[in-house]
């Protein structure tokens, strides 16, 4: 079992302290190619990082895109804050296409330990 890190803004950070979110949405990069189910991860909330939030990876799930993504787990986290999957992608700025189309997408689902 390995331990990995990650950052969060204020809001979803929030989010699952507060059980709303079980679900962390990433490009499949080379760092988080290293997660496997049953690993811990702790998240750090931006931009102070000192607040964390420890969490066990239970699933991952990858996708050639974040569409593909986001309609596969609409459901399970994200109708609560948008009304379509293709309204997610549009509020996700974070990754370039070049990016995704390289490394596709995992969601990472957990549950909080602490």
């Amino acid at each position: 079992m390995k331990v990995h890190e990650m950052r969060l803004h204020e809001e979803p950070f929030r989010r699952i302290e507060l059980g709303l979110k079980t679900v962390e949405y990433r490009v499949n990069d080379e760092k988080r190619r290293t997660i496997q189910v049953g690993d811990k991860i702790i998240f750090y909330k931006r931009p102070e990082e000192v607040e964390t939030i420890e969490v066990q990876v239970t699933s991952l799930n990858y996708y050639d895109s974040l569409l593909e993504m986001y309609t596969d787990t609409f459901d399970k986290g994200l109708k609560d804050r948008y009304q379509t999957p293709q309204e997610a992608v549009d509020d996700t700025p974070y990754y370039s296409e070049e990016e995704i189309k390289r490394y596709g997408c995992v969601a990472i689902s957990f549950q909080k330990l602490s």
